[in-house]
């Protein structure tokens, strides 16, 4: 992915392009989601999320320099948005490792996709993204059907659905949202390549930390966990490049919708490798949560259509 000839240059939109990239995001964030569950058998989520990071960042180091970007991929101009972008993505990444090891990775998925509904509510007072209210209650209706998928967990009635999950993977839906508004917002000068590099880093940094306080060492591997480690890695950079792609060349309240296709994955993980069946409450809730999105996406589009074609905006 190019770096643009500058980091003050305007980003030109491109919405069939920023679909394409978050369609790969989605595919490789339920990988790296498969990856992370069956490492957990090996680690605790701050020690899956640095190695993570560090096997990203390897990557993408070694393609750098291979492709001779390394001196451009460091030259920025606003390191303290870098800064904001890698903290609150660690964090993220942190609690998401958490949500996939305590919950189905179905479920899990389901409740991170409370991001893009937090990505409409928050592109308005922070991107100033116009949103009017036929996606409010597009936005409505998602959280509802979250509230259905949460439901059992609140009345004991499936044993793979706990309060603790809930909280958790709305929590890592919070901050993803809040990543895909910093991508956004950073995107508009700063290289999809710069902001990855700066997160991985910080990421391997400020987990590093952790290990004097573990139990566990980073050595404390066989085999089996060394290709867990390479397959996690490798879908998490593909993962960031396509997602920092994606916001810097479309509006972040329509791509990110595009991210449900990971229930698919997530369902099919699921089933074939832990013989989960997907309840009734999640199949009810995720179907409300993707027509809000679709519904969501639609408006988008006849906004867009809407303004160029006549200079008004119907929301």
């Amino acid at each position: 992915m190019a770096e643009p000839n500058g980091n003050t240059h305007p980003v030109q939109q491109n919405i069939a392009m920023a679909a394409l990239f978050a369609l790969i995001n989605a595919c490789m964030l339920s990988t790296m989601s498969f990856c992370a569950k069956l490492l957990s058998a090996y680690f605790d989520p701050i020690a899956i999320t640095f190695f993570r990071n560090l096997s990203s960042l390897v990557m993408l180091a070694a393609f750098l320099l291979v492709m001779g970007r390394m001196r451009s991929v460091l030259k920025t101009s606003r390191p303290w948005a870098h800064l904001l972008r890698s903290a609150i993505g660690t964090a993220g990444i942190i609690v998401g490792m958490w949500s996939f090891t305590i919950s189905p990775l179905a479920v899990a998925t389901v409740l991170f996709f409370t991001s893009p509904l937090f990505v409409v509510m928050l592109s308005y007072p922070v991107l100033g993204e116009k949103i009017g209210p036929l996606r409010i209650g597009g936005v409505a209706a998602g959280f509802f059907g979250v509230g259905l998928i949460a439901w059992p967990a609140f009345t004991g009635a499936s044993g793979d659905i706990t309060v603790l999950g809930v909280v958790v993977g709305i929590s890592y839906g919070f901050l993803a949202a809040c990543v895909d508004i910093c991508l956004r917002w950073i995107g508009r000068t700063e290289g999809s390549n710069t902001t990855t590099f700066y997160f991985l880093l910080f990421g391997v940094a400020s987990t590093a930390l952790y290990w004097p306080f573990s139990e566990q060492q980073p050595w404390d591997q066989d085999f089996s966990s060394l290709l867990i480690i390479f397959g996690l890695g490798l879908s998490g950079i593909l993962s960031l490049l396509a997602k920092s792609q994606s916001f810097r060349i479309g509006q972040a309240s329509l791509i990110a919708p595009v991210a449900y296709t990971m229930i698919i994955w997530a369902g099919l993980f699921d089933y074939f490798v832990w013989g989960k069946v997907p309840s009734v409450y999640l199949l009810a809730g995720a179907s409300i949560v993707i027509a809000s999105n679709v519904f969501i996406l639609y408006r988008e589009h006849r906004k867009q259509h809407d303004l160029s074609e006549h200079g008004t905006i119907a929301e």
